[in-house]
């Protein structure tokens, strides 16, 4: 097995790039041919995925979800894989003509949650390079939103803020204490948005403190948003929290960690494959943490866009067999 590893070194405060040599060392140890990639930026990390595709297993970003997406995006774009049906494993095999490399994933970032979702250990980079070789090839669909592809989450309201705090001011933090108080944060100066929603071409108005368009289940190192979202259907998730009170919006949070806060009848589910969100001020977009432009956008899904390396079973992939 042949891997490029595209790491960013600024990733998790420098952790990813300390640990290439380890990773590689432990992919040598079993049998992993590694070459290493190092970016600084996503759109050299997209590019670099791209021109890998045809030639590499796999491209294994090592970073955080900003760079699984920019990887992700590069092997997008690259040749088709092999279609379902076709007569052998969903994109292809590893070395067949006209196949493309799979994505894998070494979380080193702060929220880890493309890992998460493909059941690795979001925890633990090391562990996720040693199961690489075991893991299963499996379509995945990729979703975009402003031209930046994502694979967990986007959306705008709250949440956004909350990304925005958590990056610029609470980078120092853990993962998951970083997300908790930047919530409570913007929970002291934040207010509740007219949102207007468009679902498959049917468009409502509501009031509300965000609204969430997610292809996988988790964000925010580990805030289950949208807990039956799929990796695999060929829909966007869209978790509406309409406009309850602030101290019953910080009595449901801590339920997004269990995915229990869905049960709440100020949360509403949709499902569609093309979302068009707009809001009564210029709300920020943020896809996988990462800046996407503000409001007006269109958040867009492609369906088995690409192939990703993944346990089963996988949160990502709620009825996922083995190939």
């Amino acid at each position: 097995m042949k891997v490029l590893l595209v790491h960013n070194p600024t990733a998790g405060g420098g952790r990813a790039g300390r640990l290439v040599p380890e990773v590689a060392a432990r992919l040598a140890a079993d049998g992993v041919e590694a070459e290493r990639h190092q970016t600084l930026s996503l759109e050299d990390a997209r590019l670099a995925a791209c021109q890998a595709a045809t030639s590499f297993d796999a491209v294994v970003a090592v970073g955080g979800d900003g760079t699984v997406g920019a990887c992700a995006a590069g092997l997008a774009d690259a040749a088709p894989v092999r279609p379902e049906g076709s007569g052998g494993p969903p994109g292809g095999s590893p070395g067949e003509p006209g196949t493309r490399a799979a994505l894998g994933v070494i979380p080193a970032g702060g929220g880890n949650d493309a890992a998460r979702s493909l059941g690795l250990p979001a925890g633990d980079p090391l562990a996720a390079a040693g199961l690489l070789t075991r893991l299963h090839r499996r379509p995945a669909d990729l979703a975009s939103v402003a031209g930046r592809a994502y694979l967990n989450v986007a959306g705008a309201g709250f949440d956004s803020e909350v990304n925005r705090i958590a990056n610029h001011r609470l980078g120092w933090a853990g993962n998951r204490p970083r997300y908790v108080g930047a919530v409570l944060a913007e929970l002291v100066v934040g207010r509740t948005a007219q949102f207007r929603l468009s679902l498959g071409g049917q468009a409502t108005e509501l009031r509300g403190w965000l609204v969430a368009v997610a292809n996988g289940p988790s964000y925010g190192g580990g805030m289950l948003v949208a807990p039956q979202a799929s990796l695999a259907d060929g829909l966007l998730e869209v978790v509406v929290i309409s406009g309850i009170g602030k101290l019953e919006f910080l009595r449901t949070f801590p339920k997004v960690f269990s995915g229990r806060h869905v049960e709440h009848p100020a949360v509403a589910v949709h499902r569609a494959a093309r979302v068009e969100l707009d809001a009564d001020r210029p709300l920020a977009v943020y896809a996988d943490g990462e800046p996407a432009g503000i409001l007006p956008a269109t958040f867009e899904v492609r369906r088995a866009a690409i192939t990703v390396l993944a346990a089963d079973p996988a949160p990502g992939f709620p009825a996922a067999t083995t190939n």
